[in-house]
């Protein structure tokens, strides 16, 4: 790493630290930066003296990455009218080939990997808007520095990932089912949700394998008490795993002498 001249200066609500040394040249100098307001730590590209690339229209966009349950989103938070998908994944391209050629150096994964320093908390009042696996990405034409350009305005706050209770309300199925004669591997626990998932076994309930109806769905409760293992739902201080509709095999039937 090392400074310069640009260090300290604006960008919107962004504000300019070090410059990271790379190889590519071709992609221009590379800052650290950080959010004034949120604190949340950056990384800007911008053209160099002899520009040979640059972004025609204003777009910013917001990239989420959860494990469990397993997504990717691209989020549009603002979009030119005009605006080609192809212009924005170029400028996508163009980005992750700029975390690529910082991608060895280690101060600048401690920076974008930390949480926001304690002299940005001092500004009062500054909320930290932070999620596990979330990355704020802005791509703005702003970037130029001089250019009598409006500022890239601060990204509104990440809207909790679902979690597995919300899911069932939307009517979506679950993957962490069991057939009613195992319990299979526990996610995050998640509070027993309002209406089964669309896999899920409904009533009646097979007694016999400790099945309970609970809000129209067949569970099974488990020995352990709360805090519940991961993928499993908590009730009136007990955990839950949901029975899939699928029960598999049938228990085995007495047989009359």
């Amino acid at each position: 790493m090392t400074t310069t001249k640009k260090k300290g200066r604006r960008l919107g609500s962004l504000q300019l630290g070090r410059r990271c040394k790379h190889a590519a040249a071709e992609l221009g100098p590379i800052h650290e930066a950080r959010n004034v307001q949120t604190g949340a730590p950056a990384l800007v590209m911008m053209p160099g003296s002899r520009p040979n690339w640059g972004p025609k229209k204003n777009w910013q966009v917001r990239v989420s990455f959860q494990v469990t349950p397993p997504f990717i989103v691209l989020e549009i938070e603002q979009a030119p009218a005009s605006g080609r998908l192809s212009d924005l994944a170029n400028l996508l391209v163009l980005l992750l080939a700029g975390l690529d050629a910082v991608g060895s150096n280690a101060r600048m994964r401690a920076h974008l990997t930390r949480t926001p320093m304690e002299r940005w908390a001092r500004h009062p009042p500054l909320k930290v808007l932070a999620a596990a696996g979330l990355v704020v990405l802005a791509l703005a034409g702003g970037f130029w520095l001089g250019t009598g350009t409006r500022p890239m305005e601060s990204p509104t706050p990440p809207r909790p990932a679902p979690v597995l209770g919300e899911l069932a309300d939307a009517g979506v199925s679950s993957s962490f089912l069991i057939d009613g004669a195992e319990q299979g591997p526990a996610g995050i626990a998640y509070p027993l949700p309002d209406k089964p998932f669309s896999n899920q076994a409904k009533p009646p309930c097979l007694t016999r394998r400790d099945e309970v109806a609970i809000n129209g769905g067949c569970w099974v409760a488990l020995e352990r008490r709360p805090p519940c293992h991961e993928e499993q739902a908590e009730y009136k201080g007990k955990c839950y795993l949901p029975v899939s509709s699928n029960r598999g095999p049938r228990l085995p039937q007495s047989v009359s002498p």
